[in-house]
């Protein structure tokens, strides 16, 4: 992992699914260095402790994908109430942090996965907590399925929802409208590249992971645009949903899915952490490759912590952050 120099104020993050679910994690979390988030059919901070008298398992599945009311969906108070608590404590970065950000949040009508419901309380959550209702651009009148959407006819059409969750969506380009959103009181953003003229890095991810319980592949991937080589550049950290890591689909979400485009244009170095696979003695049961936001990566299952700055997941992608953010050698 190269030192690039980076403002690490000028750090933002994105995701779908799993990855949006991670994305509002990173983001309250770490909210001292974020510009803005942008969310991709995924639920509120702490979504899995919704409610008391079920499991985090039972929430992440059951309240924070696809519930059937809006009173058996995401518990915006107690949410609201534990991130308050947790900010106060310290574990997280204050929320004070939020008032001035800018978000993009999407939510497609055919997505029968983590439903518009889900995201509705996602909205009220982040609006609650003192982001701007000015700040956040929500769509959610987009026949879409559970998908990162994109303008490349080559990719699944836009109703479906099926592997490797990357569909067309014309006119629509996410990674596009997401950076647009995040910087978007910075002055213009540039539109992307015809193509991608940067360098993608294959980087070490396994030296930067606190235990070998993170279900977290030994690599993660790095776009590094010509102009960002000597640093200075903005990062943006884009999550796959689960079944989208390189064990899982190779490399479509790290060059088809348009941020590298966008990122050579608007001096962004684009990092892509990665989730795999795994189950099995001594591993930590996550077949389908998704990021944790029930408790799978705990080191004590009874306790579990997905959630803070201490969590496993998130200690990996805050290290790989400020390194990021180390002067160019």
């Amino acid at each position: 992992m190269p030192a690039l120099g980076i403002d690490i104020k000028e750090t933002s993050v994105s995701g779908l699914s799993s990855g949006a679910f991670m994305t509002s994690q990173v983001y309250i979390v770490f909210s001292d260095i974020m510009k803005g988030a942008g969310i991709v059919a995924g639920g509120p901070y702490y979504c899995a402790g919704s409610w008391s008298f079920n499991s985090y398992l039972q929430n992440a599945t059951g309240a924070c994908m696809n519930p059937l009311t809006p009173s058996v969906g995401p518990n915006v108070p107690a949410l609201l109430a534990k991130t308050q608590q947790l900010s106060k404590a310290g574990s997280i970065d204050p929320t004070t942090n939020l008032s001035d950000d800018h978000i993009y949040m999407f939510s497609g009508t055919k997505d029968t996965t983590v439903t518009t419901m889900v995201m509705d309380a996602n909205y009220q959550y982040l609006t609650q907590l003192g982001v701007p209702a000015a700040n956040i651009e929500y769509i959610k009148d987009v026949a879409a399925g559970h998908a990162f959407i994109t303008d490349s006819t080559s990719d699944t059409s836009c109703g479906l929802t099926k592997p490797p969750y990357i569909n067309y969506c014309p006119p629509t380009e996410q990674a596009d409208a997401i950076i647009q959103q995040i910087y978007a009181d910075e002055g213009p953003v540039n539109p992307p590249a015809a193509s991608a003229s940067g360098e993608l890095l294959q980087v070490d991810q396994k030296a930067f992971l606190p235990t070998s319980m993170t279900s977290m592949s030994d690599n993660a991937y790095l776009y590094v645009p010509k102009s960002c080589e000597q640093g200075g550049c903005r990062l943006h950290i884009a999550l796959h949903g689960c079944e989208q890591g390189y064990k899982v689909i190779g490399d479509q979400y790290y060059t088809t899915t348009g941020y590298n485009e966008m990122a050579d244009t608007n001096k962004l170095v684009i990092l892509y952490p990665q989730a795999e696979p795994s189950q099995g003695a001594g591993k930590p049961y996550n077949p389908k490759g998704c990021w944790d936001f029930w408790g799978y990566s705990a080191t004590n299952p009874t306790n579990p912590d997905f959630y803070t700055r201490d969590a496993p997941q998130l200690k990996a992608i805050r290290a790989m952050i400020d390194r990021l953010a180390q002067p160019v050698q």
